[in-house]
């Protein structure tokens, strides 16, 4: 991506804004990437993509290394060749651990902190605590426990483990997870799971009011999921998933499109939910009360206006 387009942005964004350069497939199969990660960070941007790791060669860690990239995220849904390959077809286990321990060893400092992606499902969430003692074996810095919340048509559909109220099979399986995280932390492996069951946040962790989501064809959209929209399901409701488009970048510069009407719409909008849930809970006493504390956040919740279209069916807003 041109260099003037980091300059133009980097004003509107916080020091804190990554780019990440993920959504269009399988990344590394651009050629210009490295290129593009290097420029990105002489801008003064975070930088990361996450892939499948089976094209990750040595030469291409080092370029990615030399680049300067911050973190590579790999997606590793299984502990062990079994599990994996079941999950990934046509993948290969062996050829994964060989490339994430490839640029374990040639990384000089903390940089690339390498991430692991492990999306829960029936088929893997027994194996938490050997997924964390692989990572220990690959030089892995973190791991993020996902639940599988994108649902297209059929893909994903009934692979998610989260419901509308905590079950007695949810309870067991958050103790899998606790176990699986105090085990990581022992070994020095930060961890982030989301929740078994909804729980409405203000923000997304997605964050439209300093993010946006450029697709593989130039179209920008407040997040990955209003991308492209689709049929979907919603804690367990068929729904529609709409798409939500700023405009193209080949059409109009980057900062036009974050100036346009819709963009504005979704900023603010997410501004004022939040404006209106830490309202209320500054006014709160929070009393030594679990039941008093459940109220002040219920009554935070209450406070906040609707979300937008889209949002209200996206499981981000509701920490899964």
């Amino acid at each position: 991506m041109p260099e003037k387009i980091w300059e133009a942005l980097r004003p509107y964004l916080p020091e804190t804004a990554s780019i990440d350069f993920t959504g269009g497939g399988e990344p590394l199969l651009h050629p210009k990437l490295a290129d593009w990660i290097r420029d990105a960070n002489e801008a003064g941007c975070r930088t990361g993509f996450l892939t499948n790791g089976l094209i990750l060669n040595r030469e291409r860690s080092l370029q990615f290394i030399q680049s300067g990239i911050d973190w590579i995220g790999f997606s590793v849904d299984g502990a062990t060749a079994d599990v994996y390959e079941r999950i990934r077809k046509g993948a290969d286990f062996k050829l994964l651990c060989q490339n994430i321990a490839t640029i374990s060893a040639l990384r000089t400092g903390k940089k690339p902190l390498i991430i692991i992606n492990y999306v829960l499902m029936p088929d893997n969430i027994r194996d938490l605590e050997k997924i964390v003692d692989l990572a220990s074996d690959l030089g892995v810095n973190q791991i993020n426990f996902k639940q599988c919340d994108v649902i297209r048509g059929e893909h994903g559909r009934n692979f998610g483990l989260f419901a509308l109220k905590e079950t007695r099979e949810i309870r067991k399986f958050k103790k899998i997870l606790d176990k699986a995280r105090r085990r990581a932390k022992k070994r020095q492996i930060r961890t982030t799971a989301f929740s078994f069951v909804p729980d409405e946040l203000p923000v997304c962790a997605q964050d439209p009011r300093d993010s946006f989501f450029v697709r593989h064809d130039g179209y920008v959209a407040p997040c990955i999921n209003l991308a492209m929209g689709d049929e979907t399901s919603f804690l367990g409701n068929d729904v529609k998933m709409p798409t939500v488009h700023y405009g193209r970048l080949q059409d109009k510069d980057l900062m036009e499109l974050w100036d346009t009407a819709n963009c504005r719409l979704y900023r603010e909008r997410f501004q004022q939910r939040a404006q209106a849930y830490d309202a209320v809970l500054g006014n709160s006493s929070f009393e030594a009360s679990f039941i008093k504390l459940n109220e002040a956040f219920d009554e935070a919740k209450k406070a906040m206006p609707e979300a937008l279209e889209g949002c209200k069916v996206c499981h981000y807003l509701y920490d899964i």
